[in-house]
């Protein structure tokens, strides 16, 4: 029991250190650009969202890509709308890093997670004080990331003969307002949605989960990353605290809609990674559901851009 204690701290440790790693020198790399096309090119909702999304691939870190947003529309640079639209894109741009986790587990890229974290660790110190060294820091953050699912991995076995751990996932975390709530407060605390996932990812390889109980804690996920937001507005002005309640309200009122149409958007998620993408492996499932929400959250929301301000503006 103690060896499955220091497995799951210490993978995810790893996990949440390479996902730091990994979008820091991402960032770290583009400089003052993502700042730049964040303020000069957001000129309506739709290029917003683009933009989001883009920006948010580019940095593997929707946290990072909000708390700029919401400093922008603190400092008068964007407008409310412009930085819902970013919301929108950063949302589904963050899910990559949940996509990656899942390759990593179908392709075995956990078995070569050292391999990758010596390159980085070479081109690094090759590249000192250079762009190339943020590329070498990159790829280590990747390595630690697939380190932490390999070391969490490991765990499987110690975790499929904990009677306690199985009984809580097969009969307390399946009810749809403890499985949200277990995603909310691991999300808020670990503030990445994409460890969250990463951790959904290992528990359903080791059949403690099934894919409606992993989406239950995907919605709490979504809603748990936006505490960070509302932690950087509260000093800031009304709009960016606005910014930080759109956040909330979007990914609560997403959570609500899929709780709704749960059998279509469990069948949608199915159809998608059976059909389409030709995967029956668990890690697909739960990497796709956390995409498929916030795409169609998004695509209900884009038409609905202007009513939201005003009902964000009417509100605070």
């Amino acid at each position: 029991m103690l060896q499955l204690i220091f497995g799951i701290i210490g993978g995810t440790t790893l996990l949440l250190y390479g996902i730091e790693i990994l979008s820091r020198n991402l960032e770290k790399a583009l400089g003052n650009y993502l700042k730049r096309l964040l303020g000069v090119f957001s000129g309506n909702v739709y290029s917003s969202f683009f933009l989001g999304l883009l920006v948010t691939c580019l940095v593997q870190s929707s946290t990072a890509v909000t708390l700029l947003t919401v400093g922008l529309v603190n400092s008068g640079i964007m407008g409310l709308s412009q930085a819902l639209g970013i919301i929108y894109g950063a949302n589904i741009g963050t899910t990559m890093t949940g996509q990656l986790m899942s390759l990593g587990y179908r392709f075995r890229l956990t078995d070569i997670a050292l391999p990758i974290l010596a390159l980085g660790f070479f081109i690094d110190s090759l590249g000192r004080g250079r762009r190339s060294s943020y590329l070498g820091q990159s790829l280590m953050g990747f390595g630690l990331l697939f380190l932490g699912l390999r070391i969490l991995n490991d765990g499987i076995p110690y975790i499929q003969r904990s009677q306690l751990l199985r009984l809580f996932f097969t009969q307390q975390a399946s009810n749809p307002l403890v499985g949200i709530l277990l995603g909310l407060v691991t999300t808020a605390l670990v503030h990445s949605s994409s460890a969250t996932v990463g951790i959904l990812i290992v528990l359903g390889q080791s059949q403690l989960i099934s894919l409606q109980t992993a989406i239950y804690i995907i919605l709490g996920d979504n809603i748990g990353t936006s505490i960070t937001a509302h932690l950087s507005s509260i000093s800031g002005s009304i709009n960016g605290k606005r910014v930080a309640w759109a956040h909330s309200f979007y990914n609560i009122f997403g959570a609500i809609m899929v709780l709704f149409f749960m059998p279509q958007f469990t069948r949608a998620v199915i159809y998608i990674t059976e059909d389409i993408l030709q995967s029956r492996d668990i890690s697909s499932y739960i990497a796709n559901s956390h995409s498929l929400f916030n795409l169609a959250n998004a695509l209900v929301f884009l038409p609905m851009t202007k009513y939201y301000e005003r009902f964000l503006n009417w509100l605070i």
